[in-house]
């Protein structure tokens, strides 16, 4: 449990200080509620079911995964971040200079999914679309990711998301240029809220 609580507290601190002293913009591509809606055809949501159920598979037993999943855990995070947080709101900004101008200032907060939440998959299904749809990835790349996801509810507690890390179980393995995508989903309605890259290779 300590690990746990380490580890969230660590990916907090990363996320609220990471490149605010050079960055404007928390996201490359940032949307509000509704603005970027994902349409799957059947024959789509197959392709996409097919590429999650390949990076299960292949990404088994590898050390990504097993972060991922555990980190993944979102009962467990809800009871991590109602133990720093009692009266369960927000908690931030650690420093006075973390604003966006697309966020304002992040505020770190976390739930469990209610009833009008897509759920994780269909959040990982509508990113992968996204990705292969804007050209940033193909579904040949998009097979050796695998995701981390937390449930938030800080920014905007009505339109609570999907926050996903995409991370490269075999980063070493298939030299792919870029280590994680980091991308964001609003729960309610499945439409996209913000895509960055993380840790690129050059």
């Amino acid at each position: 449990m300590k690990k746990l609580i380490s580890t969230m507290l660590f990916l907090l601190l990363a996320l609220s200080c990471l490149s605010v002293s050079t960055a404007e913009k928390y996201w490359k591509m940032y949307w509000k509620p509704g603005d970027r809606i994902v349409e799957m055809t059947p024959e789509e949501d197959g392709q996409f079911t097919g590429i999650i159920e390949e990076a299960v598979r292949k990404s088994e037993g590898t050390t990504v995964r097993l972060g991922a999943d555990h980190e993944s855990d979102l009962e467990a995070a809800y009871a991590v971040f109602l133990s720093v947080s009692p009266d369960g709101t927000p908690i931030g900004p650690y420093e006075d200079s973390v604003n966006y101008e697309d966020i304002g200032c992040y505020k770190w907060a976390v739930g469990i999914p209610d009833d009008q939440s897509v759920g994780r998959d269909e959040a990982w299904k509508n990113i992968l679309k996204f990705l292969v749809d804007e050209g940033i990835s193909t579904p040949e790349i998009l097979v050796h990711y695998y995701p981390q996801a937390a449930y938030e509810t800080g920014n905007d507690p009505e339109n609570p998301v999907w926050r996903i890390i995409l991370a490269c179980y075999d980063h070493e393995k298939s030299g792919l240029p870029i280590a994680a995508y980091e991308l964001s989903v609003y729960a309610h309605d499945g439409s996209i809220c913000g895509y960055r890259d993380l840790n690129p290779d050059g």
